[in-house]
């Protein structure tokens, strides 16, 4: 596990001293036993599917808290665990030193908001009940929350919009839904829409969050639409008396959550107040059973289930939620500022955290060793006691420095939406002194299906079932992929799945077995200690000409461990027997690598990706990876292109999570990829030939 995550090798004196540290440093160390039994986490059911092992005999759990059933009793109960002056929502301001303070409203003040927008909403001629359909056009901030917990007053549904979403998507949404008012943050959001009202068929209030200018009134008068900022849709309620909230059920409609996807249109996935609220008994393994209040820094798109998971459960627990804003390299410092408990990440934060670090001490070799051997304690530390702390002499003197990036009260970190890179894993975890969670889970399973454990420090699970699910597999013959063998399609059942798309009977037919799971079209297999490890989506699965299949998220999950790859799309085609890749490089380690190792100097990263030297070396490179994780031949690259584009979420080749939309990046590098075919073929003819 060392050796896998600082590059120490185990003949190395380094290692030695961990072994040392080992058997006597860590000697004296009480043996705390986990909180689980680790080498046991599932328990096998007889229909063959498994739930988590420490829920015994017990049912699957519905709800962290006891008659906690919708999100309006989410609130509430938050409102009672934190007190009426409780902090609730917070906005970042900066003060005249320019650093970051935060701008609150409790929780009274917070239900108070919300129930004035959902009295304006009736004033404006909206009916309470699920046909009521709201959209949310916005980033994330306070009144993105206010308007979904206004919708849900009236047992109304939230459509959320990602940010990126692209007109026709807009369009087949909205009208799909019968949205008649849309939420928005921002004026060009607002034209958008206006511009677009023509194609919209049912929308006719615009509430945008900020202030209006006189000519995007005056454009939306022109399409005939209803039109206010916030303030003024909030003193609506004023002009009538209060009508009692119509509050939603538990098998009500919550929210319509739209898949990103990497492919396709987008289908709408019917989220209920069970199904949210069911994913809040994850909590018992995050330790809020320990603590109320805790702060959370809200910065992943919230129309992502994600982000909407977590907001759900810090509510749940009275918690304070901070929103990110501003630019992406500001994250860190806004969770600093907040004193975030908890911190929410992708794979890709993670990585970026990771070598961004490493790359600060690329010239400062004995800083680094010594960081490595810290990490190697906390690590050796973790994995002895079973708990994560920051209170060891390692930690005061080495580490503080990295810890301070995320502030003094971070308890946990969790980690989803793609598959973490084990190095990075671990190095998070020996870092922050802090528990990591990584989990796996969909939009059509309200976010997360499993979740690590407190007290697992290994890497290539992500965990097990959570309290209010069950899991098994199923044979793929297709794929050649056997339950008995090599692992199968995983399958969930439970209080957090879906009831199916929206107005899609064909699609939500097709996503269940007869016996009521749902396909989730992902491979996994269970590991000997009744964890699951994902592999890969079925359906990104493909067999090569010489009859072998391929993974390839799996591929570039180890090529994003190299200090010269900031992101890679590995492709293949099933009528050629060799994969290729494209690589958006790390400007800094590619530029200083073309410096020292072929004098190189004075050159654009534009320039840099088209020098032949680098490309070869860069795909060599790429090669032995795949030989040094003992991964055979065919899943290595034998070409590269390297291309100074970044791959976003604006750009159209990411989700909002971050996470490589295949089929735009294969269309988008068409040629690139055909050109690294066809050379490929010509040098394996020369050799024919020769």
């Amino acid at each position: 596990m060392l050796s896998k995550c600082l590059h120490i090798p185990y003949s190395s004196k380094t290692y030695q001293l961990f072994n040392y540290s080992r058997r006597h440093v860590f000697s004296f160390l009480p043996k705390n036993l986990p909180p689980r039994d680790l080498k046991n986490q599932t328990i096998i059911l007889p229909d063959g599917s498994r739930k988590a092992a420490w829920l015994k005999d017990k049912d699957l759990v519905k709800s962290f808290a006891p008659n906690i059933h919708t999100t309006y009793d989410t609130v509430r109960y938050g409102l009672k665990l934190a007190g009426d002056k409780g902090k609730m929502f917070g906005e970042p301001l900066r003060n005249k030193n320019g650093e970051v303070e935060w701008k609150w409203i409790d929780y009274s003040e917070g239900i108070k908001q919300a129930d004035r927008i959902s009295q304006s909403m009736r004033k404006i001629g909206l009916k309470a009940g699920e046909d009521t359909k709201i959209g949310i056009f916005s980033k994330n901030r306070t009144e993105w929350m206010l308007a979904d917990m206004a919708n849900h007053n009236f047992s109304n549904v939230t459509v959320p919009f990602y940010d990126t979403i692209t007109v026709d998507d807009m369009v087949y949404i909205s009208n799909l839904t019968e949205i008649p008012l849309i939420f928005t943050d921002s004026e060009d959001k607002t034209k958008l829409l206006i511009e677009t009202k023509p194609r919209l068929t049912t929308l006719e209030t615009i509430v945008q969050f900020d202030p209006i200018s006189k000519s995007t009134r005056e454009l939306a008068t022109s399409q005939n639409i209803k039109i206010y900022d916030f303030d003024e849709f909030v003193n609506l309620s004023r002009l009538q008396d209060p009508i009692p909230h119509v509050p939603p059920k538990s098998d009500s409609l919550a929210s319509i959550s739209f898949t990103s996807g990497t492919t396709g249109r987008p289908k709408g996935v019917m989220l209920t107040h069970m199904n949210l609220c069911s994913v809040s008994s994850i909590l018992t393994e995050f330790e809020y059973d320990k603590g109320i209040g805790e702060r959370f820094l809200s910065y992943l798109p919230l129309a992502h289930i994600y982000e909407r998971c977590c907001n759900t459960s810090a509510l749940m627990t009275g918690g304070k939620i901070g929103f990110y804003r501003g630019s992406p390299e500001h994250i860190l410092e806004h969770a600093r500022s907040l004193r975030v408990n908890t911190f929410a990440t992708v794979p890709r934060v993670n990585d970026k955290i990771h070598k961004g670090i490493m790359r600060s001490l690329v010239n400062q070799p004995i800083k680094r060793n010594i960081l490595r051997a810290a990490i190697g304690y906390k690590l050796l530390h973790y994995k002895i006691t079973g708990t994560a702390t920051r209170d060891t002499w390692v930690d005061r003197k080495i580490l503080k420095k990295i810890q301070d990036l995320l502030g003094p009260d971070l308890k946990q970190i969790t980690v989803g939406a793609a598959k973490s890179e084990d190095r990075t894993l671990l190095f998070m975890r020996g870092a922050f002194g802090c528990h990591v969670f990584e989990g796996y889970g969909q939009t059509e399973t309200s976010g997360p299906i499993v979740v690590q454990i407190r007290g697992d420090v290994s890497v290539g699970n992500v965990g097990v079932p959570l309290p209010c699910s069950t899991i098994k597999l199923r044979d793929v013959p297709d794929l050649d992929y056997y339950v008995d063998k090599n692992g199968g399609e995983i399958l969930v059942k439970g209080y957090n799945v879906t009831k199916g798309y929206y107005k899609n009977e064909k699609a939500t037919k097709e996503a269940f077995t007869e016996d009521g799971f749902m396909k989730t079209g992902d491979i996994g297999r269970w590991t000997s200690n009744g964890t699951l490890e994902i592999i890969d989506r079925m359906k990104n699965v493909f067999k090569l000409p010489q009859g072998k299949f391929v993974a390839p998220e799996g591929v570039e999950s180890l090529y994003i461990s190299s200090r010269f790859v900031n992101q890679v799309y590995v492709h293949g085609d099933v009528q050629k027997p060799w994969l290729v890749a494209i690589v958006s490089p790390d400007v800094a380690q590619l530029t200083a690598y073309a410096e020292s190792r072929f004098n190189i100097t004075g050159k654009s990263i534009e320039e840099l990706c088209k020098e032949p030297e680098l490309i070869n070396a860069i795909q060599r490179k790429l090669m032995l990876i795949t030989k040094t994780h003992d991964r055979p031949k065919y899943e290595g690259v034998y070409a590269v292109h390297l291309t100074p584009v970044q791959f976003t979420s604006e750009n159209g080749l990411t989700t909002p999570t971050l996470k490589n939309k295949r089929h735009s990046l294969a269309k988008w590098f068409e040629k690139e990829i055909n050109d690294m075919f066809h050379q490929i073929e010509q040098d394996e003819a020369k050799k024919y030939y020769e």
